[in-house]
């Protein structure tokens, strides 16, 4: 059986910060020291955790749902303004750059209060396209920019990797009292020094599609993100990601996301022998399978517990079909979920765990039953 009580600490703690860090920012020293020692939380009790019902019903209902909005805010705050004071640094040192947010927050489907938030610091001029053009008039490459003007001396990987080492440099300055980790190819890490959660800066370049040239909307537009090692540039398609995962969560009443923040949780409280292996499914691909569900995220809200049972199904369905499993793609397209091994030895893990949830579930509400029935999680109301 699941420590559920444990599970629900845990979940608290990611979702709003533990006891003791929420008690020691709100009060001085010696009021903390003694809430601290006398057992208080000061933390506010959320809807999953009123509800009348077994401890493992509040956890997957409490880890389905979204973090509170004003700590999404504040991340997302704290991300426009590091990225909006290195832009401005940039902007002195002639790059034209602009800023986007990627990744969980933009998608809102983190499972912490004090996420981590990826701003992409983008090269608005020039910018990469896909041939042949659809308009061949209203795009001048950086091979072409150069016949026209003398000075004009770099590729796109070239002011990539300026954008790249002229943000290293000016971070430090900026934030002297923040960790700044340049040690990522794909991204900067700037922590601590008062900021509010970690920030990765990306540096990318614009990738005008075809379908982006036709349509002009941004979700079909594309980035290339320089990867330093390899002085590269690495095709993505984030804002394509985004709209498909969240227009089919419009389409089953929120489900979709519900079902991608759950298997967060349950791979964030694996032990960490398990999370290590569990990890090389990344946030992404968690998405692009909750995504294939398709009609088994069609459940009323009111229901909603049965998503335990229905991800349960798919995650064992997946496993135990490898060509079906193979032959799926992420949302945008740009590749197959299951690409390594290893993703496929992550999923048996997430299998197991979601078959004892469902079981522990059970028998929580069902104590005298000793065969498991579905049918208790799927017809489970809760209000």
């Amino acid at each position: 059986m699941i420590n559920f009580e444990k599970r629900l600490q845990a979940l608290k703690d990611r979702r709003q910060g533990s006891r003791e860090y929420v008690i020691e920012e709100s009060m001085n020293f010696y009021e903390a020291t003694a809430a601290i020692r006398s057992g208080i939380d000061i933390r506010k009790s959320e809807d999953f955790e009123k509800l009348k019902e077994p401890s493992g019903v509040k956890y997957s209902i409490g880890a389905m749902t979204p973090v509170d909005k004003n700590s999404t805010k504040k991340s997302i705050n704290e991300g426009n303004r590091v990225a909006d004071k290195l832009i401005t640094n940039l902007n002195t040192q002639g790059e034209n750059v602009t800023k986007r947010i990627q990744g969980s927050v933009a998608l809102d489907v983190h499972i912490k209060g004090h996420s981590d938030i990826d701003m992409l610091i983008i090269t608005t001029n020039p910018v990469n396209i896909e041939l042949p053009a659809v308009n061949p008039s209203l795009y001048y490459d950086s091979d072409y920019q150069r016949t026209l003007k003398a000075d004009y001396q770099r590729t796109l990987k070239d002011i990539a990797k300026d954008i790249r080492n002229k943000s290293e440099k000016i971070l430090p300055i900026i934030y002297p009292d923040s960790n700044i980790d340049c040690a990522g190819n794909k991204s900067i890490a700037i922590s601590g020094g008062g900021l509010y959660i970690k920030v990765d800066i990306v540096p990318a370049v614009w990738f005008d599609s075809r379908k982006y040239q036709q349509s002009k909307q941004e979700h079909e537009r594309g980035v290339k993100i320089y990867h330093k090692e390899d002085h590269d540039l690495l095709l993505n398609y984030p804002f394509t990601h985004i709209k498909k995962v969240h227009d089919r969560d419009i389409n089953y009443s929120g489900n979709l996301k519900c079902v991608i923040r759950l298997m967060k949780n349950m791979i964030a409280d694996m032990p960490d022998a398990k999370k290590k292996t569990t990890r090389r499914l990344t946030s992404y691909d968690l998405a692009a399978i909750g995504y294939h569900m398709n009609d088994d995220l069609k459940l009323p809200t009111c229901f909603r517990l049965g998503l335990v049972e229905k991800t349960r199904n798919h995650l064992k369905f997946l496993l135990d079909n490898k060509n079906y499993r193979e032959s799926l793609d992420v949302p945008d397209g740009t590749r197959k979920i299951f690409d390594d091994n290893g993703k496929t030895e992550a999923l048996e893990i997430l299998t197991e765990d979601f078959n004892d949830l469902a079981i522990s579930i059970f028998k929580e509400l069902k104590p005298f039953y000793s065969t498991y029935d579905s049918s208790v999680i799927f017809n489970k109301e809760i209000f």
